[in-house]
């Protein structure tokens, strides 16, 4: 059996100490179950909390990131219109939760998440073709689209538990939270 590379999912065996045995030619056998993600259709559409503020882009110190505002005269030309594209899956157990990623209109800015100091972090990067990554490159990039009624949550694929959530204060940062901490909006209003 050859020695297999090591990529950036491999992080069980660093973490283990099997990488040094992989460094000196042990050959290891793994098996990886991939989920299959297939884009089905991208829509435009502006999301808003439950409180109604929108997302606006705000930079800072050449950094790109996205504040809860409410609309007012003034800044009634900051809310950010949002590309949901929806991908399909054959290997979410059944759960009613759709595979989406969430694009800036007009910028090649993409909402992802990934660990950071502190816990998961979310960030926006740019990416000129999310669909050619390989599945463990997407990950940060994927929410889970669950609804509720009338309102959306948006889980992190890449750190489950963890959701798009807005401060109860105006002008605060966009973030991820644990579904557990109910100081913060994690149900969202999307509209066409």
């Amino acid at each position: 059996m050859a020695k297999e590379n090591v990529t950036e999912c491999d992080t069980v065996l660093k973490r283990t100490g099997l990488l040094d045995f992989v460094n000196k030619s042990i050959a290891l056998q793994t098996t990886v179950h991939k989920i299959k993600q297939k884009l089905v259709i991208s829509r435009i559409c502006t999301i808003r909390d439950c409180v109604h503020k929108c997302l606006a882009l705000q930079q800072s110190l050449g950094r790109a990131s996205l504040v809860a505002i409410f609309l007012q005269d003034a800044n009634s030309q900051r809310e950010e219109k949002i590309t949901m594209s929806f991908y399909s899956t054959l290997n979410l157990d059944g759960r009613n939760k759709q595979l989406v990623t969430l694009r800036l209109v007009k910028r090649n800015l993409y909402l992802s998440c990934s660990l950071g100091e502190g816990g998961p972090q979310l960030c926006l990067e740019t990416n000129n073709n999310v669909g050619e990554l390989n599945n463990c490159e997407l990950q940060r990039f994927i929410f889970m689209k669950s609804e509720n009624g009338s309102t959306s949550s948006f889980e992190s694929a890449a750190c489950p538990g963890w959701y798009i959530s807005t401060s109860q204060k105006e002008n605060d940062l966009v973030q991820m939270m644990p579904e557990s901490d109910q100081r913060f909006f994690k149900n969202f209003l999307v509209f066409p």
